[in-house]
């Protein structure tokens, strides 16, 4: 029997299909070394802004009902200034401020004029808004001051925000230079904040430590890079949430592969399934299960079984996810095989060492990626 957890939605790449339930898995290992980042809270400026929004919200008393809409006006504004800032920059909603700049419309800074389908969902309110909660920001006792100053400093900036913050406005594209001050690299006392914030970990910030410390890790894979981690580490608890990472990933990657290598065909007799090299292959021996839970052992046992034995395992394990959902199974078993009801995701790729390659990022890219901005 499995047991699925719910999965947390906002760490969910909005219209993303998980038919084998993996995504509540490798978070939940995920989240024991980095508490707080989500696949899609990766840019420096979208934290920036959203610090900002904040500070103006305590600073003109604007009213919680009102914050969301003033925030969608707000990130509006702001996306125009970091287009203007860098046109090679990419972010949510960067296609129609380009669209918008190249027909030389009016920037139209409106809650009825949504830079994308659904700005609240997938703008930076959805995608930070609670990694940003998590992080408590406001309990650093400089945040207040250090946001508050940027805004002092830019009067052009802090004009246009009280224009903003009840009604629609307009933009001329030539004032947006005076407003790129607040986005800029931050200086040393912001830098500290967001790496205090940003840069958690669950090990008293082994992870920063060591990537200060070290160049090695620098394009390693996933494996070689958590590797590359635990032999600079003298942190037993580091070390060993990393080594479970690995067994976890070793786990569902292969199965995940396995499933969609199976979506390639439309049906599959028992005779083909049992003699398939790729399904033979597409497996690990002897996965270390330490602190595995029901879940994460019947995966691990599956890697044991016979070809045939596997594949039920992965068929019955989506048609369960798929009753949680209220939606049709992907693959059904019929008397001669398997028949293949969905096709999306289908991939073969014969390169694939379950060895070296994996799928999930365990939030580590995230991170990376922030602690690059920061460096």
């Amino acid at each position: 029997m499995y047991f699925i957890t719910e999965k947390d939605q906002n760490y969910t790449i909005k219209g993303s299909r998980d038919p084998l339930g993996f995504q509540v898995i490798w978070q939940a290992a995920g989240r024991k070394l980095i508490p707080n980042l989500s696949t899609v809270s990766n840019n420096l400026i979208d934290f920036q802004i959203l610090c900002l929004a904040h500070t103006i919200k305590k600073e003109f008393k604007i009213a919680d009902a009102n914050f969301e809409s003033f925030f969608i006006r707000f990130e509006q504004m702001m996306a125009y200034t970091r287009h203007y800032k860098d046109k090679s920059e990419g972010f949510n909603g960067v296609d129609k401020v380009r669209k918008t700049i190249a027909s030389n419309e009016e920037l139209k800074i409106s809650v009825n004029n949504q830079i994308l389908s659904n700005q609240k969902a997938y703008g930076i309110w959805g995608k930070y808004n609670r990694p940003f909660s998590e992080m408590k920001f406001d309990l650093s006792s400089n945040f207040g001051k250090l946001f508050s100053d940027k805004l002092k400093s830019n009067l052009s900036l802090r004009k246009q925000v009280q224009t903003i913050i009840n009604n629609d406005s307009k933009l001329k594209y030539d004032v947006l230079e005076k407003y790129m001050s607040v986005i800029e690299k931050p200086n040393e006392e912001e830098k500290k904040l967001f790496i205090e914030r940003i840069l958690q970990d669950n090990c008293n910030q082994e992870l920063l430590s060591i990537l200060h410390n070290n160049k090695g890790w620098i394009d390693l894979n996933f494996y070689d890079l958590l590797n590359f981690l635990i032999s600079k580490s003298s942190n037993p608890n580091f070390i060993s949430i990393l080594e479970y990472i690995i067994q976890v990933e070793k786990t569902i990657s292969p199965l995940n592969r396995i499933f969609r290598y199976l979506q390639s065909k439309s049906f599959w007799t028992n005779e083909e399934i049992g003699k398939d090299d790729f399904i033979s292959q597409c497996r690990i021996k002897g996965l270390i299960t330490n602190g595995f839970d029901e879940t994460l052992l019947s995966l691990a046992q599956l890697h044991n079984n016979s070809n045939n034995d596997l594949v039920i395992g992965l068929i019955a394990r989506n048609k369960n996810i798929c009753q949680m959902r209220n939606s049709s199974p992907w693959m059904d078993f019929t008397e001669n095989g398997y028949e293949v009801n969905h096709f999306e995701g289908a991939s073969v790729d014969n390169n694939y060492n379950p060895e070296k390659n994996s799928d999930n990022n365990y939030f580590f890219w995230s991170y990376l990626n922030l602690f690059n901005q920061l460096n």
